[in-house]
């Protein structure tokens, strides 16, 4: 299994792959025409230029090489807000104090900002089901972490992710319908559907522009904010172990949390190095620890994990000739690695 830059041939299986992700997925929406642009723009984030500088948005795919299938994909915008405004709840507390009644009265509320304008957002990640198996969904999940590390030129001081909130089986979102719902005039499906295919700037004209007491809020809405779909979950955990944190911001849909961490403080960046390979083998024993290892030409890059055995300093690798080849590369080459 390796990892490399999407391809304009790839359109066919990102659509699938988009079709299996099903419903709430914004980053990856199954809408030809929307993905066969995200496709495009991944391409000239490639090749470099004037036209897409700080615009970069990267894509990648996870290749079995026994058929050459893509089986699955991640993302990594190198800023967020440029074009379209980036917006989400913050929420807040405002205290009122009644001296005379001796009455303290705290409040939760819910802002629409724009704080994270300018921040690099991960997305787009999503595994096939016959692929969710042996640490494969962690490799394509933090690989994106490796190519920061390796480009960090083209990334903001912040990463943020946006985690999925809750919602029924059918689509129904209680934080959805508590709010947003009253004010876009269609649910959350065609709302969630729109915001991906067309943009966010029905958000702008139709949203309120005052804050909103959750204690207003129907209950079945305010017990879900902050809070990540169930199949969320272990996304959510493996982000935590990089460094990512809530901090009560939350997606003005569905109100799931979205996490974020200074990026030289995440885990993959920080501990990950180059090295040079010294050498390929036809096997290596089985105590030797998986590592995650990719090239260090942006054009092209490539990515896999797979077993590495380390010199005593760690600046030289060994790789077996299979890992070699999926990588591209021969002794003598400088590549990037991280433990998996």
């Amino acid at each position: 299994m390796y990892i490399r830059h999407v391809t304009l041939n790839d359109h066919a299986a990102i659509l699938k792959l988009a079709q299996e992700a099903g419903f709430g997925m914004t980053s990856l929406p199954p809408d030809a025409a929307v993905l066969e642009q995200k496709i495009s723009k991944a391409v000239a984030s490639v090749q470099g230029g004037e036209a897409i500088r700080g615009r970069e948005s990267f894509l990648f795919v996870l290749v079995d090489p026994e058929d050459d299938s893509v089986v699955g994909t991640c993302g990594i915008k190198a800023h967020v807000g440029l074009d379209q405004p980036f917006y989400s709840y913050k929420l807040a507390t405002i205290t009122k104090f009644c001296q005379s009644l001796n009455i303290r009265s705290p409040q939760k509320v819910l802002h629409v900002v724009n704080d994270y304008d300018g921040a690099s957002e991960i997305g787009s990640l999503f595994l096939s089901a016959g692929y969710r198996r042996d640490r494969i969904g962690r490799f394509l999940s933090r690989i994106r972490f490796l190519f920061i590390a390796e480009f960090r030129a083209f990334f903001d001081e912040r990463v943020i992710s946006e985690i999925r909130g809750t919602h029924d089986e059918e689509g129904h979102s209680p934080f959805y319908d508590g709010i947003a719902r009253h004010f876009f005039q269609m649910d959350f499906h065609q709302a969630d559907y729109t915001n991906a295919t067309q943009g966010n700037q029905f958000i702008a004209d139709l949203m309120p522009k005052y804050p909103i007491y959750v204690n207003l809020l129907p209950k079945a809405a305010q017990a879900t904010i902050g809070k990540p779909f169930t199949e969320s979950a272990a996304a959510v955990a493996m982000l935590e172990r990089e460094g990512f944190r809530y901090n009560c911001y939350l997606d003005v849909f569905d109100g799931g949390p979205t996490l974020e961490v200074r990026t030289d403080d995440i885990r993959t960046v920080r501990e990950s190095r180059p090295a040079t390979l010294g050498a390929c083998v036809d096997s290596l024993p089985s105590t030797v620890e998986k590592h995650m290892i990719c090239t260090t030409g942006l054009a092209d890059f490539r990515a896999v994990m797979a077993p590495a055995e380390l010199s005593a300093d760690g600046a030289e690798l060994t790789l077996t000739t299979q890992a070699a080849a999926e990588l591209g590369v021969t002794p003598g080459t400088v590549v990037r690695y991280a433990k998996a």
